[in-house]
């Protein structure tokens, strides 16, 4: 049996170590890509054209290295890594919903976390990037945001990784996936919640091995958190706003911000609801939502050791945190 876990260990050492340097390859060319991409815009500016304030071409330079070049490339280092095929089961409509109102909560306190210590951090400096790149409302940036993210990050985080390693234990695989997953944001805005978010879309892939659900997932609490604000914040009159006196507050100004007002408070109590729904449902389904052994579960002693001590996985933290210091 010692021989066996033995085995078992060094198994998972060479997988770990190799998801490590995919997701290292991934986060790096990415990020000098991205570079490549700003000297461009620079050179640019230099001749008079200004294309780093252009929404297409940040999108350009956002959409290319990522998904043209680095998911490829991600999937080509994994290509030959064995996978362990599970069958499949379905997910009925009502654990569907239940799991993803859970994730209105992680994403409230997440988001609460993540911009109190960027707040902290950065001296009251530091912006959302996520917010910049939407509040545009560039077509194609929401449809990458909205549709194209989720499809591919759950590819990546979600069926290339589980798909290799959940045999080395459930739980370990679903603080690994979800673990990389927010360190990829780059950014501390994102990093809770998406930890927390990828905590419950790992959960829902695993007992279900259909990427649809986790998908699915993903793009509502996108949509709930980019389309939904924008359009709420468009119907707000905000020179009025800007320029309102209680004192002088005439019918004709109540006619133009009422609207827009009315739409902001029902959008803020539906949230409120959908966090308070999520932690009721969280805490009536906690004894439910349990974990299955798996029969190379890694021994507890020395699993961090095994998973995480690799110079793949070590690099890729080095540049996601290289990443978040300049985004701070």
């Amino acid at each position: 049996m010692e021989e066996e876990n033995l085995v078992s260990v060094e198994k998972a050492k060479s997988c770990f170590g190799r998801l490590g340097w995919a997701l290292c390859a991934y986060a790096m060319v990415i990020v000098v890509l991205q570079l490549v991409a700003v000297a461009i815009g620079g050179v640019l500016f230099a001749m008079g054209v200004n294309v780093l304030e252009n929404a297409w071409f940040l999108w350009a330079a956002s959409f290319i290295p990522q998904y043209l070049v680095g998911v490829p490339l991600f999937l080509l280092i994994l290509r030959k890594m064995p996978v362990v095929e599970q069958s499949q089961t379905k997910l009925g409509g009502g654990k569907f919903w239940a799991l993803l109102l859970m994730c209105f909560p992680v994403m409230f306190i997440g988001n609460l976390v993540g911009t109190f210590l960027s707040g902290l951090l950065s001296g009251g400096t530091a912006q959302n990037g996520v917010e910049a790149m939407v509040s545009g409302g560039n077509p194609l940036m929401l449809f990458t945001v909205v549709i194209l993210a989720p499809l591919v990050e759950e590819l990546v985080f979600r069926k290339q990784l589980l798909d290799r390693c959940a045999q080395y234990g459930e739980k370990t695989a679903m603080v690994f996936s979800a673990l990389t997953f927010a360190l990829f944001h780059m950014n501390l805005f994102q990093f809770f919640y998406a930890f927390g978010m990828g905590l419950i879309f790992a959960y829902v892939y695993l007992r279900t091995r259909r990427l649809r659900y986790p998908v699915l997932m993903h793009m509502i609490i996108n949509f709930m958190g980019s389309v939904v604000p924008l359009w709420v914040v468009s119907n707000l009159d905000l020179d009025a706003l800007s320029n309102l006196n209680p004192q002088n507050l005439d019918q004709e100004m109540l006619a133009a911000i009422l609207p827009g007002l009315l739409i902001y408070l029902a959008y803020v109590v539906v949230q409120l609801v959908l966090v308070i729904a999520g932690l009721v449902i969280g805490i009536v389904m906690r004894k439910s939502l349990t974990l299955r052994p798996t029969p190379e579960e890694l021994p507890r002693e020395g699993r961090v050791k095994t998973v995480y001590a690799n110079v793949g996985f070590i690099l890729f933290v080095v540049v996601c945190v290289v990443v978040f210091s300049f985004n701070l």
